[in-house]
């Protein structure tokens, strides 16, 4: 790839700097056109003079303005305009025949050279010396070139156009640069023809080799073609730069060429002409092309030979071309890229394409190569031809290369010759025609119709046949083939799995599984599954992988994955899945390869860790093998699902709930007996009272069970009276709702309970006895939400229970120090029932029996309360407790449930704390000793256990 030095530009600036310079030469003569003075004189120059003509001065002559004289050494001849040359002919030329010149001519910013003929001639071959022309200028001619170095052919000419530069022509070459000439452009360089289909073109190197450099801003136009040569050529074109033949190529080279662009170089036809071929690049022979701009033919008329003109963007002998970027551009009004040998026959070279941006023929082919050579075409890019065919590759063994990102537009044609295909990346190929082999690498997908007669082999990655591959088909080991087409056969080393999902392959003829390939076959839970069908013969080796897809496989169900026509072969050596639970067995009857789902030999209560999850998974495993329930747990995909799933269904919510209830009991306890203890100081009244309550408790898992968020609130209302001298009786009543949630098990309850309650005491002196016995009917509604059979289920029960508890208490009390102290001791004996119940709603439904548990309990602690009378006369009485509640019985709490159809099992909840801390603080307002209201905190805590409440008490005794 021809490159640019990054130093050019710095060079030619450092040349006009250093023609400034007098030469030290003693035979050198100056000659100098002040501002004001119009010299009419033809100057000569030789050797090492210098002529200036300063801005404001002119140099005006009617024949040739400058000539240089004979040899002219280092540092040679320097002419430094700033003012005006004009010229009746050539602005400067050479005479004599020497060889030997160094020559610099510097055309400063506003300068002009305006001449008749050629504005600059070098009439002899340079061997010694060097030709340096720096414009900054205008550099003009009628009828000639503007620089005319064509006869240079030994040493190449240095010509600089900086970006207020212009060189122009009216009826001719811009410039000829001579051989191996550099022509580095930032300005314009423009060439105009006097008459239609003339051949004047912007840069024309003739018979010779030579470079152009169009930087940035830069424009070269040509009448005709921008840049042309009879041979080899060179340009770099910058980003921001512009080639134009305006009828003819932007670039042409009747021999090679190479083209660096990052701008715009375009071909194109004019208003005038009758015949024109706009062509972008037009390189006859070898190209060398590297595009990340925009090339492009945008016209053409007339004909060549007989045949229509047509504009590609490229036209080529062959080569390289490679257009590099995705916004890179190749584009023809006809075809995009031709290669020929320029008369529509045979190329003389091979072609390499390398395609990452877009390749369009607006009216013809994306590409057209026309001759017998070996030709590569490399697309991760669009091609696109408009004719309806993207590719033609002719003759030859060519190969087409499709990666990542590569799209055709049309037909892709192959041509004559062993042509073959390789698909290296990702994408999609929709196939073409007149291909013979087809060789695929990454992951593809193969649609509409296509025929390799010689085979197609995936080498590496994934291959998915969704239209029909008419070929012999191998696949190489570590390869996936998958779609739902139609193959002619195959023969599979990697892993076939048809489909996208769950799919079919079909094979028309035979088709061999080799040993060490793998079927990998999904299922699904409808009976579906993928499915291997064969028009011929199957020869099978292997194994097969089951892939699960999303739902719930039931046992027993068998799958049809293969089914060959002509019988088969061989068989697959085992079939694996990821379910420990379920087994897939293979059968092979006739003509066709079964699946079926059996359970295996691994038990449920093999993977159980908890008390709990090995009743569950014993009671599954004893339901047949018709059961939803155990079908859904089966479906488990490792050891951890199975045990999520026991902990599911096992409904230990039901055991958890009792011993919750058993301890709610106390609210009941505690209104009352706080009603008869009246106060300290034994002063006993009948009267009105009420207590409403509200408390948040939570009780920690075991390991076992899942622990429990328990919410209540109620109220209480009662009445008592007087009983002889030193006591009281009384009834109550009341109403709470309590919510249960087990979130590790999903599950919750809502309980409503109605109470009632008859109580008594009395004081003697120092010492108060109180007792009371009580009832509460329960309604509770128990949800538990669970996954069955793939789908989200709810199980749901009503039942109903009573709590029945008796219990007394006695107090002492010590005043003290103005603060009255109470020790006390207590015990209850509490009852609870609970009836039969069965859920709905779900396959995995529980049923519970009535079950009966006791919870004794005693109670040891301290009271204390003191008054203080308020300004108003108001006494508020403070008071706390400190307590320990010790269970006598057993704490565990268990319920016996069952699946349907299946055996009972006992399952655990969370046990009844067996020591709990009471803690409780508050005031009363005594308004008057008939009426007074309270508030308090009533807390417990043990080693599970946290419940912790508020109390609002209101009294009125009469």
């Amino acid at each position: 790839m021809y490159r640019v030095p990054a130093g050019v530009a710095r060079a030619a600036l450092i040349a006009v700097l250093v023609s400034y310079l007098p030469a030290p030469s003693v035979y050198a003569a100056d000659i100098v056109v002040n501002s004001g003075d119009t010299n009419t004189t033809a100057q000569t120059l030789k050797n090492q003079d210098t002529l200036t003509v300063n801005s404001g001065g002119t140099l005006n002559v009617t024949s040739t303005s400058i000539t240089l004289s004979g040899s002219s050494a280092a540092p040679g001849i320097t002419i430094d305009n700033s003012g005006s040359i004009k010229s009746g002919k050539r602005g400067v030329d050479t005479s004599g025949n020497s060889t030997v010149r160094t020559f610099t001519f510097n055309n400063q910013q506003g300068a002009i050279v305006d001449t008749y003929d050629d504005g600059i001639r070098i009439n002899t071959d340079v061997s010694v010396g060097t030709v340096t022309i720096n414009n900054a200028g205008t550099i003009t001619s009628q009828t000639g070139q503007a620089l005319d170095l064509d006869s240079i052919s030994t040493k190449g000419a240095t010509i600089n156009n900086y970006a207020t530069g212009i060189i122009s022509t009216q009826d001719s070459d811009a410039i000829r640069p001579g051989g191996n000439g550099t022509v580095n452009n930032w300005g314009k360089i423009i060439s105009n023809a006097a008459a239609p289909d003339d051949s004047k073109d912007g840069i024309d190197f003739q018979g010779h080799a030579g470079t152009v450099n169009n930087y940035a801003g830069g424009v070269i136009s040509g009448a005709r073609h921008g840049i042309t040569s009879d041979v080899d050529v060179n340009v770099y074109n910058e980003a921001g730069a512009s080639i134009i033949g305006r009828n003819g190529s932007g670039v042409g080279s009747d021999g090679n060429g190479t083209v660096l662009n990052y701008g715009t170089i375009t071909g194109t036809i004019d208003d005038v002409s009758v015949n024109g071929d706009g062509d972008g690049v037009d390189i006859d022979f070898k190209a060398n092309i590297t595009n990340y701009g925009t090339i492009q033919g945008t016209g053409s008329k007339g004909e060549k030979d007989g045949s229509p003109n047509t504009s590609e963007g490229i036209a080529s002998g062959g080569g390289t071309i490679i257009n590099g970027s995705a916004n890179a551009i190749i584009s023809g009004k006809d075809n995009a890229i031709l290669i020929d040998d320029s008369n529509a026959g045979p190329a003389p070279y091979a072609t390499q394409i390398t395609n990452l941006g877009t390749i369009r023929g607006e009216n013809g082919f994306g590409i057209r190569i026309i001759g017998t050579q070996n030709d590569t075409i490399q697309n991760a890019g669009l091609i696109e031809g408009a004719n309806g065919q993207a590719v033609d590759l002719g003759g030859g063994d060519d190969t087409l290369i499709v990666n990542t990102g590569g799209q055709f537009i049309g037909l892709v044609d192959g041509g004559d010759g062993t042509d073959t295909v390789k698909l290296d990346g990702t994408g999609t190929f929709a196939g073409g025609v007149n291909f013979e082999i087809l060789n695929v690498k990454g992951d593809w997908t193969l649609t509409g119709t296509q025929t390799y007669s010689n085979g197609a082999t995936l080498e590496s990655g994934k291959l998915s046949v969704d239209g029909t591959l008419d070929s012999a088909l191998t696949t190489e080991a570590g390869t996936v083939l998958a779609g739902n087409g139609t193959i002619s056969s195959a023969s599979i080393f990697g892993t076939i799995a048809p489909g996208h999902s769950i799919g079919t392959l079909t094979f028309t003829s035979d088709y061999q599984q080799q040993a060490g390939s793998t079927y990998e076959v999904e299922l699904d839970s409808t009976g579906k599954s993928d499915f291997i069908a064969v028009g011929g013969a199957a020869s099978l080796a292997g194994s097969v992988i089951v892939k699960n897809a999303p739902g719930q496989y039931k046992l027993g169900t068998k799958y049809t994955i293969l089914t060959a026509q002509n019988g088969i072969t061989g068989g697959y050596t085992s079939a694996t899945d990821s379910m420990p639970f379920i087994d897939f067995a293979l059968a092979s009857v006739a003509n066709n390869v079964y699946l079926d789902v059996t359970r295996s030999n691994v038990t449920f209560q093999s993977v159980a860790v908890t008390t709990n999850e090995r009743k569950v998974a014993a009671a599954i495993d004893n339901l047949g093998s018709s059961s939803s329930v155990l079908n859904s747990v089966a479906n488990a995909t490792s050891a951890d699902a199975a045990r999520n799933a026991f902990n599911s269904l096992s409904g230990e919510i039901y055991a958890s709930a009792n011993g919750i209830m058993l301890e709610d009991s106390r609210f009941l306890r505690e209104a009352v007996i706080g009603r008869v203890r009246n106060d300290l100081e034994g002063k006993s009244h009948g009267g009105l009272w009420g207590q409403a309550f509200g408390s948040q408790g939570t009780y920690s898992g075991d390991g076992n069970a899942a622990g429990v968020d328990r919410a209540i609130g109620g109220v209480f209302v009662g009445v008592d009276t007087k009983a002889g001298n030193f006591g009281s009786i009384g009834i109550a009543a009341g109403y709470s709702h309590a919510s249960l949630d087990v979130d590790g098990r999903n599950s919750s309850q809502q309980r409503d309970d109605a109470h009632l309650a008859l109580y008594g005491g009395g004081r003697w002196g120092a010492l108060g006895v109180r007792w009371g016995a009580g009832y509460t009917w329960a309604d509770l509604d128990t949800k538990r939400n669970f996954e069955l059979n793939g789908t989200a289920n709810q199980a749901r029960s009503n039942q109903i229970a009573g709590t029945a508890q008796v219990f007394g208490e006695l107090g002492y009390h010590i005043g003290m120090a103005g603060v009255d102290f109470e020790p006390f001791a207590g015990i209850a004996y509490v009852n609870l029932n609970t009836h039969d119940y069965r859920e709905a709603g779900s396959d995995a439904a529980l049923m519970g029996s009535g079950d009966n548990q006791d919870l004794p309990t005693t109670s040891l602690g301290l009271r204390a309360a003191t008054d203080v009378v308020l300004q108003s006369g108001t006494i508020l009485t403070t008071h706390g407790l400190i307590g320990w509640r010790h269970a006598l019985d057993d704490v565990d709490t268990a319920r016996t449930v069952a699946f349907s159809g299946g055996s009972p099992f006992s399952i655990d909840g969370v046990p009844i704390a067996r020591d709990t801390l009471m803690l409780g603080a508050g005031f009363d307002v005594n308004f008057s000793p008939d009426f007074s209201v309270g508030l308090s905190y009533s807390g417990e805590i043990g080693d599970d256990i946290q419940d912790h409440g508020v109390k609002g008490n209101l009294s009125w005794k009469f």
